[in-house]
């Protein structure tokens, strides 16, 4: 028996795998919000250099104040080419005769300037204080402010890679309250920090925990769904991940001071990580481990809340289902074998031999790309317009080697193994397969 059919067995009116997605894909949305967090703390609001001799008399610390006011900052800082305040520069001393409106950029270059030597004045009328307010991430430090994405990226690589093997050698279920309490420290634990540095390690921190609360969670949920409705529980999980993302917009319209909007998005993993412990562990994961007793256990209480009665498993069963796995799996391949066979080199994102592997991959390379994207966008400080054409060069790429290399799908049988793939013909009909051939069999797990 396959462990499809076991899960069909178990099945029913699906009780059980209704409330398990209610279980994790809630605490989902507040994990996605974290990925577009710093476009609200990290925001950067217009600023220009601190005027000892003004700003320690002057109350409206922004960049809107009053006529007079304005005139006195003017002799104090130099205008850029668009007639505004120079954000990063000021002149070496106050320049007490009138300037004419005409005298802005490269008239004003030949005066003595100077960086912004006491500090930066912000505008408060959109957020009142964000990371790059608090730590002056602007001017010389602006790359700092693009720095910060990419280290939180950096550690949801690193967690795939790490806990994909944990998941894999101690359980679905034994990995999610580790993985869930570090994401209550180091979502939480921003909102206090007071340098920049420790800020940085918590956002690591934070996108290592959050990789492994998602791939453990996840893989859980996937493993107690049944193949027909897999594709509904993946449209519900990317539908979660943009409430998350909408969250963030809803919440910044209440909250304009960086710490607590910290606070408010991560203070609920608190309850999730209570809410998690009720779950059973993959009979799947069990099953492959040979733990035959705990696996009968949890098939039984899960048969009980679907209000199936009439179980007809037992130890031998399950048994005989590992034993058709190991049977299955004598083919070994493994992360390479993407790239040995020659229809795999041009259908690298097509479903391969073993989904878990191949969607590995695809999480690493989608983490690079992140990674690489807020390091290609400072690119703008020195040629605005080129990280907007490197991203449209890459997109359009991308979209030609879909259309000319990717099989159409649509009303076509799916490859289920690498044989499929090397055998299938471009009209997307796959090799016929003699059903005791153990070299091409695919693991039912």
């Amino acid at each position: 028996m396959a462990f499809e059919d076991l899960i069909s067995e178990v099945e029913n009116r699906g009780r059980f795998q209704i409330l398990q997605m209610f279980s994790l894909v809630i605490p989902l949305i507040f994990m996605s919000s974290h990925f577009l967090l710093e476009n609200f703390t990290a925001f950067v609001p217009n600023h220009r250099c601190r005027i000892p001799f003004l700003d320690n008399t002057s109350t409206l610390l922004n960049v809107s104040e009053n006529l007079n006011f304005s005139s006195l900052l003017k002799l104090s800082i130099p205008l850029d080419s668009n007639g505004k305040l120079e954000r990063c520069l000021r002149f070496s001393w106050p320049q007490w005769l009138p300037l004419s409106p005409n005298v802005t950029g490269q008239s004003q270059s030949l005066l003595e300037t100077e960086p912004c030597v006491d500090g930066w004045v912000y505008d408060q009328s959109v957020i009142t204080s964000s990371i790059v307010t608090e730590w002056d991430l602007v001017c010389d430090s602006q790359s700092l402010r693009s720095l910060s994405p990419s280290i939180f990226l950096s550690g949801i690589l690193v967690g795939y890679l790490i806990w994909g093997y944990l998941t894999d050698r101690f359980g679905r279920k034994q990995m999610m309250p580790p993985s869930f309490i570090m994401v209550v420290v180091s979502s939480i634990g921003p909102a206090f920090t007071q340098t920049f540095p420790v800020y940085c390690c918590l956002r690591f921190l934070l996108g290592f925990s959050i990789s492994g609360a998602m791939f453990s969670s996840g893989t859980l949920v996937i493993e107690w769904t049944t193949i027909q409705h897999r594709p509904l529980m993946a449209v519900i999980i990317g539908l979660c991940s943009s409430a998350g993302h909408l969250l963030n917009g809803v919440l910044a319209y209440g909250i304009q001071e960086w710490r607590k909007f910290q606070l408010i998005v991560s203070a609920p993993f608190l309850t999730f990580f209570l809410t998690i412990w009720w779950l059973p562990e993959s009979a799947r994961w069990l099953i492959v481990h040979k733990k035959y007793d705990d696996a009968l256990r949890v098939l039984r209480k899960v048969a009980k809340l679907n209000g199936v009665k009439d179980l007809n498993l037992t130890i031998e069963t399950l048994r005989s289902t590992a034993e058709e796995k190991l049977i299955a799996s004598k083919a070994h391949y493994n992360m390479l074998d993407l790239f040995r066979f020659p229809v795999l080199k041009t259908r690298i994102l097509c479903l391969s031999f073993e989904g878990s592997m191949s969607y590995g991959f695809i999480l690493i390379i989608d983490r690079i790309g992140a990674i690489l994207a807020p390091l290609v966008n400072i690119l703008k400080h020195y040629i605005p317009v080129l990280p907007q054409i490197i991203f449209g060069i890459i997109a359009v790429t991308a979209s030609l080697v879909i259309f000319f290399f990717l099989p159409e799908t649509q009303n076509q049988p799916m490859p289920d193994t690498i044989q499929d793939i090397q055998h299938g013909s471009s009209k997307g009909e796959t090799r016929p397969r003699d059903k005791d051939d153990a070299t091409v069999k695919i693991s039912q797990f």
